[in-house]
């Protein structure tokens, strides 16, 4: 019977666990603790979010940091501080970044920035050629070989061809004679005559054609010298300049290697300080665990791998019998059941059971009708559009002439609007990414985009709306002035576009809006000044981004010729208020998209850009040698077909009915 009773007793216990609420957390820190737990958390947030170009070193560690920060309450806890406790004594680091993506590169001891460079490869060439005497280089002389060949002289039965030049001067009484006639042959002083001038107009013309010859290759010898020494100065110059650009690029390296270095050993030592904080906070943590019985008494177990608590509370059952147990806290997820040495129990004693009978219950006749409360509403629309297409062109033998080439281009617009009876809410994101593939040449970007607009509207006056918008624009791949690969002239964040606008927003309908911004502040920011020209898109030399203030007009149509045929255009226009009869901005922007069915779509884009701060190189120079660079109207069309995916859905929420 005892051991039915102790049993019985245990099996209560373990109903009772099925049942228990954690009550609370028990916390004994003072604010000072609390205020550096919620620090550590922030720090840590910050290169777990990817921000400042930070990446974590361990795939492992970085979702072990984010459970300790979620602080998920399980039995995978301690294992998880366990594993984070492993990499701080191991010394690993938690966090790296490459030299590449040093964003304060400008400021580092020692760095060399970029219109340096250029400035000191411009005085390298001009002093390689100053330093060097044309004349005195010396032509290789297979340069000179067959020069009567290559120069064209005249053949002795060529020479004729000299008559009337300024080579040869001959006298009238030679000038008409040509040959000895046969009437001459009869008289021997005519013929001895006519035989001296003969070979004299002879002895004039080999006399002209062996200064002519002599000019000629004169002529050549100097050609051919001035061509080498030309290019040989060219050459000698740019080998200087290369080598100064390598052991530029390669000190610059060392140096923001070294920079980076010290700036990831004192980032791994603040995070390792602050896990820390962390995993000592999460060690001393008290859990408290609440047991009950049947006679409604209830005990406070506290549960921590630090300071495990203990109770004491008696076990009843129906017939009222008591067994005491001792409940110990071993850590933060596991108790200890101990029997105490004083066990008070009564018989068990068979009770009557008698059957109880419900009947149907009667719903009133005054709820049979209830009134409407909630209305279904829709605030959120989301929606989305996805195209991409591929054009591929090969050629083989084809007599007109022709390169082969494969392109593709994808396209994603998405859209979360939120609207009410007075305010509204839109955010929209396109993502453009286009790649174009010559003949057996490498990859090249014909498109690039990324670009994210949120605007907030409260409404003033039937379809005018107060609104404040951030309009952030980018790319994510390096930019090439093809041909060329090696000068980088866009990339990443460089340049970053961002605009700040508070205006009024005129909204008819659903397919125009006229936002009218008289306060707006444009900011251009360049991430990579080490690789890229900044002053190309007005930045200055030795500065990373600038901004203005001024006017600003967006205006978005879209018109429905038909089901299958939309037509979209949004049109920006900036003005300075530094200069606002010169200075202003101006994209431009056409969608024209043919449905062919519900998965293929035609789109014809026609994209105008004008930026009085994006410059490019002309034909002519200032006064110092140096290119002028001036702003251009920037054009761009594409005309694709391929695959389309739309996405329109509403969400849906409940509205009490006043």
């Amino acid at each position: 019977m005892k051991h039915r009773f102790i049993l019985f007793g245990i099996l209560v216990v373990i109903a009772v666990q099925n049942v228990y609420a954690i009550n609370g957390v028990k916390r004994e820190e003072n604010e000072e603790k609390q205020d550096s737990v919620k620090a550590s958390i922030d720090y840590l947030n910050y290169f777990l979010n990817r921000r400042g170009n930070w990446y974590p070193q361990s795939r492992d560690a970085e979702q072990r940091m984010r459970g300790l920060i979620h602080y998920l309450q399980d039995e995978k806890l301690d294992s998880l501080v366990k594993r984070l406790d492993d990499y701080r004594v191991s010394g690993e680091r938690f966090f790296y970044r490459t030299p590449d993506n040093v964003e304060d590169s400008l400021k580092v001891t020692g760095y060399t920035p970029y219109p340096q460079v250029q400035e000191q490869l411009k005085r390298i060439d001009r002093s390689v050629r100053s330093s060097i005497v044309k004349e005195q280089i010396p032509v290789p002389e297979q340069l000179l070989e067959n020069i009567d060949e290559r120069a064209h002289t005249l053949s002795q039965d060529d020479a004729y061809q000299l008559l009337g030049t300024a080579y040869v001067s001959i006298p009238d009484s030679l000038v008409s004679f040509g040959a000895l006639p046969d009437s001459v042959m009869t008289n021997p002083d005519d013929f001895k005559r006519l035989q001296r001038m003969d070979s004299t107009k002879r002895a004039i013309l080999e006399e002209a054609r062996q200064q002519y010859n002599t000019q000629v290759i004169k002529n050549f010898v100097d050609s051919v010298s001035e061509s080498y020494r030309t290019e040989y100065i060219k050459q000698y110059s740019l080998k200087a300049q290369r080598e100064y650009s390598d052991s530029i690029r390669y000190r610059n390296y060392r140096v923001l290697t070294a920079y980076n270095e010290s700036v990831i050993q004192a980032v791994n030592d603040s995070v390792s300080s602050s896990l820390r904080i962390l995993t000592n906070y999460v060690n001393a943590e008290q859990i408290g665990f609440w047991f009950h019985n049947s006679a409604q008494d209830s005990i406070q177990v506290f549960l921590s791998n630090s300071q495990p608590g203990q109770s004491r509370i008696f076990v009843k059952n129906e017939q009222n019998d008591s067994l005491g147990i001792r409940v110990q806290g071993v850590d933060r997820n596991s108790v200890r059941l101990l029997i105490d040495d004083g066990v008070t129990f009564t018989r068990f004693s068979q009770r009557q059971k008698k059957d109880i009978s419900f009947e149907p219950m009667k719903i009133p006749s005054s709820l049979e009708k209830v009134d409407k409360r909630f209305n279904v509403i829709t605030p959120w629309t989301l929606a989305g559009t996805f195209n991409a297409g591929i054009t591929q062109t090969s050629y083989t033998n084809w007599s007109a002439g022709g390169t082969s080439s494969m392109s593709g281009l994808m396209v994603f617009k998405g859209s979360a609007n939120y609207s009410s009876s007075k305010t509204s809410w839109e955010n929209s994101v396109e993502i453009r990414s286009g790649w174009l593939k010559p003949s057996d040449d490498g990859l090249e970007k014909n498109d690039d985009k990324f670009e994210f607009i949120t605007r907030y509207g409260i409404q003033a006056y039937k379809k005018w709306y107060y609104s404040a918008e951030i309009d952030f624009e980018t790319q994510f791949f390096k930019g090439f002035d093809y041909p060329d690969r090696e000068t980088t002239i866009s990339g990443f964040l460089a340049p970053a576009k961002t605009s700040y606008k508070i205006g009024m927003d005129y909204k008819p309908n659903s397919n125009m809006s006229l936002l009218i911004s008289p306060l707006t502040a444009k900011s251009v920011f360049v991430r990579d000044t080490a690789n890229i020209d900044q002053t190309t898109f007005g930045v200055s030399e030795n500065k990373r981004s600038y901004w203005k203030t001024g006017l600003n007009a967006d205006l978005t149509y879209k018109k429905q010729f038909t089901s299958d045929i939309t037509w979209q255009t949004t049109y920006k226009m900036f003005i300075s208020y530094k200069a606002p009869f010169s200075k202003f901005d101006v994209d431009w922007q056409n969608t024209l998209t043919f449905q062919l069915s519900n998965y293929f779509n035609m789109q014809a884009l026609f994209h105008v850009v004008y930026d009085d701060d994006v410059t490019f190189a002309t034909d002519k120079v200032d006064v110092n040698g140096d290119t002028i660079y001036k702003p251009k109207w920037q054009i761009k069309e594409f005309i694709t077909l391929g695959f389309t995916y739309k996405l329109n859905k509403p969400i849906y929420k409940r509205e009490r009915v006043k």
